[in-house]
């Protein structure tokens, strides 16, 4: 018999998921998977199956102060990134005033040449 899979009802008439010999199926978040028995569980392999480190070791002192100069430099890095985007809203922010004045300037200067124009007599204009 076909065991339902958890959270899901079969349709009545649904035939059950083919699968070949000695396949085991496995159900997650992001639906169904499949791996061969014999296989670790991919999902609780690396939390079970850890491999003793010894943590007086020159390899370990090693590695440990490679990846604290790698943290280091990738937070620095973060910071930078972080300043420069902090100056670039103020540049921005500044030109986006400037250009905001411009359009205000530019729009009472093409009210006041509108005006002029619509106080000559018609005809009295003639674009060349």
């Amino acid at each position: 018999a076909h065991k339902p899979v958890r959270g899901r009802t079969p349709a009545p008439n649904e035939q059950p998921e083919p699968r070949p010999a000695g396949v085991l199926r496995l159900q997650g978040s992001s639906g169904t998977r499949w791996r061969h028995r014999g296989q670790r569980d991919p999902r609780t392999s690396s939390a079970k199956h850890k491999k003793y480190i010894d943590k007086h070791s020159a390899e370990y002192r090693l590695r440990r102060e490679r990846n604290n100069v790698a943290v280091r430099k990738s937070r620095d890095k973060a910071k930078l990134r972080n300043l420069e985007t902090q100056h670039k809203v103020v540049e921005l922010t500044a030109d986006n005033d400037r250009l905001r004045r411009r359009v205000e300037h530019l729009t009472r200067e093409l009210d006041t040449l509108r005006g002029i124009f619509r106080q000559l007599p018609d005809g009295s204009f003639k674009p060349s």
